[in-house]
């Protein structure tokens, strides 16, 4: 069973993989800096605080470095406010009062650490939750199309085999009954059951196709879109053009699926949403990167804003995003999608340059 290991999510500036040494300083560098600042406060200000600072390093600090330091900032900048704001002052001698006022700002700043530290874990136990959920998605999707591929590869040889057989057979019995009887009604029955025999051969072809296209593995990318291009106009009656400056386009399998099922997502949503009259698909390369737009001249997505996310389009931005692509949806009020996908090209991708497409308005 394949792994998908996940990195620990922690924030970006984060001192919690470091050592106390580390932390330790880190926690006396935001009193110092507090101390600073309210210091300069205290130079401009006729009636200066003095906590509001401190409480903000233990809570950076918190953050940063864990719950423990924070308490440690709140112990150590508890004494440095009574040392240097609360009369008499640059005196701590540890009297009733100051010991009260100390325990009372540790309190104050041991709860607002723990808030901290409870936000924080609660912060990673969410992204580490939608990387896991990102990295099963993509599983999932790997072990869908490795599924269809059997089935597809299944249906097409056996099945098709099978009913290419039965075709013959039946074929020979209407030889065999034109020589032997003119019996009209077995050579009727004989050619329904040839039309339907043909009629069964085309539709296992179609499912196998759109489960897996043969085109996609034997010819590739280009001419695997172009035929998912024609016979989306031929199910809908829908003009659509394509047009690619590259013959040929080779990301990989797994690039190449899923950049195929993204066409096939779009061109699924402008049949069922768009209310359209013409699509279009455009490829095109550069050097750098493949980008692909499928665009139509419909009602555009405004018009069905109150139906909630589509889950069409969250799965297009998710296999995009899996093969390190970018998906973005253009919908402007004057009517009209268009779906644009840029996907960066590998080291050992497409060499050749061509003319970018700039036009991302939908069809007119």
């Amino acid at each position: 069973m394949s792994a998908y290991p996940i990195t620990p999510v922690s924030n970006r500036w984060s001192l919690l993989q470091h050592g106390p040494l580390t932390r330790g300083v880190a926690a006396v560098t935001m009193v110092v800096v507090a101390l600073g600042l309210t210091e300069l406060l205290w130079l401009m200000v006729d009636r200066p605080v003095s906590s509001p600072l401190f409480l903000l390093a233990i809570v950076v600090t918190a953050w940063l470095c864990g719950f423990r330091y924070g308490i440690f900032t709140a112990i150590v900048g508890g004494v440095v406010i009574d040392f240097f704001f609360v009369s008499p002052q640059f005196e701590f001698s540890g009297s009733r009062d100051e010991l009260v006022r100390l325990l009372v700002f540790v309190l104050e700043g041991g709860v607002l650490a723990w808030l901290v530290e409870r936000l924080r874990l609660a912060g990673e136990e969410i992204k580490t939750s939608h990387q896991q959920l990102q990295a099963l998605t993509e599983h999932q999707q790997k072990l869908r199309e490795e599924e269809q591929k059997r089935i597809a590869r299944e249906v097409h040889d056996e099945l098709g085999q099978a009913l290419t057989g039965l075709k013959m057979n039946i074929h020979l019995l209407k030889r065999h009954a034109r020589a032997s009887d003119d019996d009209n009604v077995l050579l009727n029955g004989l050619d329904d059951l040839m039309q339907q025999t043909d009629e069964t051969i085309g539709t296992v072809r179609r499912i196998a196709s759109e489960l897996r296209p043969s085109l996609l593995d034997d010819f590739g990318l280009v001419a695997a879109i172009e035929w998912q291009t024609q016979e989306f106009a031929r199910r809908t009656s829908i003009s659509c053009d394509f047009k690619s400056v590259s013959e040929t386009v080779d990301l990989g399998s797994e690039r190449n699926t899923a950049m195929y099922r993204i066409v096939q997502e779009a061109l699924t949503n402008v049949a069922r949403h768009a209310q359209a009259s013409k699509a279009a698909v455009n490829l095109d390369t550069t050097e750098n990167e493949v980008i692909v737009r499928i665009s139509d001249n419909g009602v555009g997505m405004r018009a069905s804003a109150g139906r909630g996310p589509s889950l069409g389009i969250i799965g297009m931005q998710e296999r995009g995003r899996i093969i390190g692509g970018e998906l973005t949806i253009d919908s402007p009020v004057s009517g009209g999608t268009a779906v644009n996908l840029r996907l960066p090209l590998s080291t050992n991708g497409l060499s050749q340059r061509n003319n970018v497409i700039n036009d991302t308005s939908p069809i007119s």
